[in-house]
């Protein structure tokens, strides 16, 4: 009997360029996906979220030194039954800035995205951007002529 390890992944596995962005912090860049792609990937190949797959989040505080605060997300999935779970997957986010004196009020969200993007990526979901499949002139075409070195960004 030959069991197919694989099927989840090569389901997932391929993203819509319509649905990345190229992303860059000073001198690192990266291809970024659409968090709710992910989700629709997710539930394309599970079924509905809360029904055939899902995710719980434990949140934790961390104050540094400094005064600022940070939050993680500890993220923990499930596929096909609420007994079928993995994880954690962490995320993090700065949530006060003391410097500033300031709030990031989407930081808790931001921190579970990072989480979830984490863990669904384990899967196989979006598996040719974090391949390095989608950086490069070949992933980059032009739309409108056909030919590659486009820039869709």
């Amino acid at each position: 009997m030959t069991t197919d390890n694989l099927h989840i992944w090569e389901q997932g596995e391929k993203s819509d360029p319509k649905y990345l962005k190229k992303v860059s912090f000073g001198s690192r860049s990266f291809t970024a996906i659409d968090p709710h792609y992910q989700i629709k990937l997710a539930t394309q190949i599970f079924g509905p979220v809360g029904d055939g797959w899902g995710w719980h989040a434990n949140m934790e505080h961390i104050q540094l030194s400094n005064g600022d605060m940070a939050l993680l997300s500890h993220v923990t999935v499930w596929h096909g039954s609420r007994g079928n779970e993995y994880g954690p997957f962490s995320g993090s986010r700065k949530f006060f800035d003391a410097s500033k004196g300031r709030t990031a009020e989407d930081a808790p969200k931001m921190a579970t995205t990072d989480g979830l993007t984490k863990a669904l990526s384990h899967l196989g979901i979006n598996a040719d951007v974090f391949l390095g499949e989608q950086d490069g002139n070949k992933y980059t075409a032009d739309s409108d002529s056909g030919k590659e070195g486009g820039d869709p960004w």
